[in-house]
């Protein structure tokens, strides 16, 4: 396992890191099911993602057509929700696990 404040690994079995002096907590909210420290990746690369999609989409439409118009309405009711459903989850997961992702 790794230190959360240090990130070096330790071992599975050691109570103070060795390299930082830290006391290390074994609960279950400190670690992802493949035992890495959370972060806010996924939701970042869905921003990312979700802007290079818009990008596309506005260099495929002439300026002014009904398509490009169409499509940026599309886009961002799709976008809005897909962001909704991001935040949503990570206020459930903060408010019954106590866990923050980033």
């Amino acid at each position: 396992m790794y230190c959360k404040h240090c990130g070096k690994e330790v071992s599975d079995n050691a109570v103070i890191c060795i390299h930082c002096g830290c006391s290390i907590s074994k609960t279950s909210t400190d670690v992802s099911l493949s035992g890495e420290s959370k972060s806010g990746l996924g939701a970042l690369l869905g921003i990312l993602l979700g802007l290079i999609g818009l990008i596309i989409g506005l260099l495929m439409f002439p300026t002014g057509s009904e398509e490009r118009r169409t499509f940026i309405k599309g886009w961002g009711i799709a976008f809005g929700i897909s962001m909704g459903v991001v935040l949503l989850f990570y206020i459930i997961c903060i408010a019954i696990i106590g866990v923050s992702l980033y």
